[in-house]
């Protein structure tokens, strides 16, 4: 088993071979290239300029564009390949081969195609100085279409930022006039297992894994890409392929012997406390106890430690400073494997607001007494993590497939205290942090990308639509055209809610000149109400926006008369670009960005999906014309809003 996913791996990434790079306007220059950066050094670099020509991209390197390359040495790379060599010689006659894609000490003997992965995985398409690493992973992916992770790490001879936690970058920072070089080293391993195998590789986490071996889980998790997505090339900035990646968040052991749990029985006798006894000794059974407790650890998507909530090196300075950061919390929340929901927060209005937690409660005494010790779940940073014992200073979080969070407590879903507790409030959805194509693609919260109809199985559309950089959370959709577009809400716990969405009304003039956007919005196939004008201005008394300055009690009466004609300010907690001022402004203060109030309903569990369609017409902008602009969904429990004597927050 573990032979094939290696070589699968390692297919994949001879497969991203054949993606396009972006060519356009390319020229040579006439100072220092990324090339010439190597080639001026081939005394030192000779091995590492041979796999750049039999990938084919050495001459790539010498013409206009961004590359950040990471550049190993002679003696790295030989070093790298005897090691490589002998574990494969190692094991091959085992009953656990490891394929590592080398069977020759020898580098002139190393395959095209191997010399073709290990030159991409240590290139991107992108300039990247160390300022911008951050906590987590670099933005963007490598050329092998995989994401390279980041820790600090401290030793005698230095401080040393850590690639994949195995490759230092021992002299950084060499800027040239097409990218930036970073020297390594060590190679960057371009063999990966799965995340399933990756779990079972470190030995830490042999309880957690021991669950997943006897659910049968690790089949679950254990797909790479969809075959069937062909690129349709027709847009610009499409995807180019469709992966499926996982996020797993997992306790090593030394959390579960805190809560007495030292072998798989003492796993499935807790995991039955919390979820029942349903197909008893059934574990593969999606009904079974230890299954519900493996499946409420992994997400779909692929989503890295600064993605997980905003933050600066995760969304890019420019979009985060767009971020309203006076103590608001920062959260998003995604539904697991279990198909329950977990909320993820970093809790900048307390003194906790250094680490992200997963269902973080504020409460003195949780709802469910019980729970106690399994809220305010602590996600442990690589860097911390691989400095907390020696047993985990070489642990990978980046599989082939995903990625692992090391966790804190034992993380468990609990219906009463979710309702009652963690989930009993305004519950605003990035909507695209939903759709978790798009974060195993390295599209979420990373520019501008052209979504074909049927890439995301949770959104319905006739037409193309746009993943776009800004406003809340650091990104939101662009419909296009006459379109027609659902997406799949979140499985909420049953209960009455308010269902609101964000809505971009344009203001200038030059917008209503060519846009005459008339939307229909539908909720469970029913019509919500009449059709919305988004030319309308909303200080038209129809809707009636006055800024909060300009009335005597801060806004207060103004937002019970626009609740009362369906329409809510924007929250306080992002920035967005204010008209008036010419500057960025809190969302609250820019009258073009309004939340529209849908309808009031009560949500039966099981799937609800909310539509929105254009009935108006375009104007001058022709073919492909942005229609409309969606950024959150916000649901309600009703109770929120319905007491008079503790209005709704602003945030």
């Amino acid at each position: 088993m573990k032979r094939i996913l290696y070589i699968l791996a390692i297919a994949l990434s001879i497969v991203a071979c054949t993606d396009d790079i972006d060519k356009s306007n390319r020229y040579t220059f006439t100072g220092e290239t990324v090339a010439d950066y190597i080639l001026n050094r081939s005394d030192k670099y000779s091995h590492f300029i041979n796999l750049l020509k039999r990938a084919n991209l050495l001459g790539l390197l010498s013409t206009y564009g961004q590359y950040t390359l990471f550049l190993p040495d002679n003696d790295a790379v030989e070093k790298f390949i005897a090691e490589k060599d002998s574990i494969y010689h190692a094991t091959k006659d085992t009953d656990s081969p490891i394929w590592t894609g080398v069977t020759s000490p020898l580098i002139e003997e190393l395959s095209d195609s191997m010399a073709t992965v290990i030159a991409r995985t240590h290139l991107i398409e992108r300039n990247y100085h160390t300022a911008e690493f951050g906590e987590g992973a670099i933005g963007k992916w490598n050329f092998n279409d995989m994401i390279i992770t980041i820790n600090y790490k401290v030793t005698d001879e230095g401080f040393y930022i850590m690639l994949n936690n195995n490759s230092a970058i021992i002299s950084g920072d060499h800027d040239v006039e097409n990218g930036i070089v970073h020297l390594i080293d060590r190679p960057i391993d371009p063999i990966r297992p799965s995340i399933a195998t990756q779990i079972e590789n470190h030995g830490f986490f042999s309880l957690f894994h021991s669950a997943m071996a006897a659910t049968g889980f690790a089949d679950a998790v254990s797909h790479i890409i969809d075959d069937t997505y062909v690129k349709p090339n027709i847009m610009p900035r499409e995807p180019n392929k469709k992966y499926i990646k996982y996020t797993a968040f997992v306790e090593p052991n030394e959390v579960f012997h805190k809560y007495g749990i030292y072998s798989l029985k003492d796993l499935i006798a807790f995991a039955e406390k919390w979820y029942g006894t349903e197909d008893k000794g059934n574990y593969a059974s999606p009904k079974n106890a230890l299954y519900k407790f493996v499946a409420y650890h992994f997400l779909n998507g692929e989503i890295t430690y600064d993605r997980i909530v905003p933050s600066e090196s995760g969304l890019g300075s420019e979009i985060y400073n767009n971020f309203n950061n006076s103590g608001h919390d920062h959260y998003n929340y995604f539904v697991t494997k279990y198909e329950k929901l977990i909320k993820v927060l970093k809790p900048l209005s307390t003194t906790d607001g250094h680490n992200i937690y997963i269902n973080y409660s504020k409460r003195a005494i949780p709802y469910n007494f019980e729970m106690r010790n399994h809220l305010n779940v602590r996600i442990i940073e690589l860097t911390e993590f691989t400095q907390m014992n020696e047993r985990y200073a070489a642990f990978v979080p980046a599989a082939s497939n995903g990625l692992i969070h090391p966790i804190d407590k034992i993380l468990i879903y609990n219906e009463d205290e979710m309702v009652g507790n963690i989930l009993n409030e305004r519950m605003r959805f990035d909507l695209l942090a939903l759709t978790h194509e798009l974060a195993s693609n390295n599209i979420w919260q990373n520019g501008t990308s052209y979504i074909p109809p049927g890439y995301c199985e949770g959104v319905v559309s006739d037409d193309y639509w746009i993943s776009y950089p800004g406003w809340y959370n650091g990104d939101y959709i662009h419909l296009m055209n006459y379109h027609d577009f659902s997406i799949k809400l979140p499985p909420v716990p049953a209960g009455t809610y308010e269902i609101r969405y964000s809505i971009w009304m344009p203001q200038k003039d030059y917008y209503q000149s060519i846009y005459n956007n008339i939307m229909q919005v539908y909720f469970d196939g029913k019509i919500c109400g009449l059709p919305v004008n988004q030319g309308l201005p909303t200080k038209d008394e129809s809707i009636g926006w006055v800024s909060d300055e300009n009335t005597y009690d801060n806004g207060a009466e103004n937002d019970k008369l626009l609740r009362n004609k369906g329409w809510m300010k924007a929250p306080d907690c992002y920035l967005s670009y204010n008209d008036v001022t010419m500057n960025y402004a809190p969302a609250r203060d820019c009258h073009e960005i309004m939340r529209k109030i849908a309808t009031k309903k009560y949500l039966v569990e099981g799937e609800h999906w909310i539509r929105f369609r254009f009935v108006g017409e375009l104007r001058d902008w022709g073919v492909d014309c942005i229609s409309n602009f969606l950024d959150y969904i916000e649901i309600v429990p009703l109770h929120i809003i319905s007491d008079p004597t503790k209005p709704e927050d602003r945030h």
